[in-house]
């Protein structure tokens, strides 16, 4: 298990990074594993990278979150949504191709362990930040209960990481799965009937979607300065 003493995040710099592995993980979402080119890279559950490059003079600009724990570093690994000329470039990267990148980036972090029990919301590629968090607490033995309510409006019967949850949910008793398939996250959230009060509440979603997730978390009895969301635009 990784000790809280060495978790921390280096300055944001520019890396260049190797790609090790890739593997779809539904019919339009791919995990690709890199490893950077030096061992100093750190950073929080829930932070991001920017790869940096151009294909037909057009620029990419979209910052991709890591959906591996920090224990994994100077190995990270992203959750590409296959959406358009800039996720497909990224997604198409060949074994052993290198890119430039940049990071850490990102504010919706973990810093420590937290006090609370914990509720993650996440559509699609929005997976990736909620799952950097989730399998640092696993390592780190956390004691409170921690649900996750996923869904893919892209492939509504695949869901990236499945097979991960479902066999986390066996291992970690802390740990409650609930897949969103043919259903939206919200008829899932008000079927389980949890004191929303006492949660920290994390959202990952497209767009108006987070809003939207946000707005039903709260009528359901959830309180604002315990609710995070971020919003991700698919390109």
């Amino acid at each position: 298990m990784q000790s809280l003493d060495v978790l921390r995040r280096s300055p944001t710099a520019d890396y260049v990074a190797t790609v090790l592995h890739s593997v779809s993980l539904t019919p339009t979402i791919k995990a690709i594993r890199l490893r950077l080119d030096r061992d100093d890279f750190r950073f929080l559950p829930g932070q991001s990278v920017w790869p940096k490059f151009e294909q037909d003079g057009r620029k990419f600009s979209k910052i991709y979150s890591i959906a591996s724990s920090p224990s994994s570093c100077p190995e990270i690994e992203l959750c590409v949504s296959r959406v358009g000329w800039s996720s497909a470039t990224l997604q198409d990267l060949a074994i052993g191709q290198s890119l430039p990148l940049r990071g850490p980036y990102g504010l919706m972090t973990l810093s420590e362990l937290p006090q609370r029990p914990r509720l993650y919301i996440a559509e699609g590629s929005g997976i990736a930040p909620l799952k950097s968090q989730i399998d640092w607490l696993y390592e780190c033995g956390y004691q409170y209960p921690i649900w996750l309510v996923q869904a893919n409006p892209e492939t509504p019967v695949h869901l990236p990481y499945q097979q991960h949850w479902q066999r986390l949910q066996q291992t970690w008793g802390n740990f409650h799965y609930r897949e969103a398939i043919a259903q939206c996250p919200e008829t899932v959230l008000a079927r389980l009937r949890l004191d929303l009060a006492t949660f920290d509440i994390v959202i990952c979603a497209v767009g108006e979607r987070s809003d939207q997730l946000q707005e039903t978390i709260l009528s359901l009895g959830a309180k604002l300065d315990q609710l995070r969301s971020e919003k991700f635009i698919a390109f």
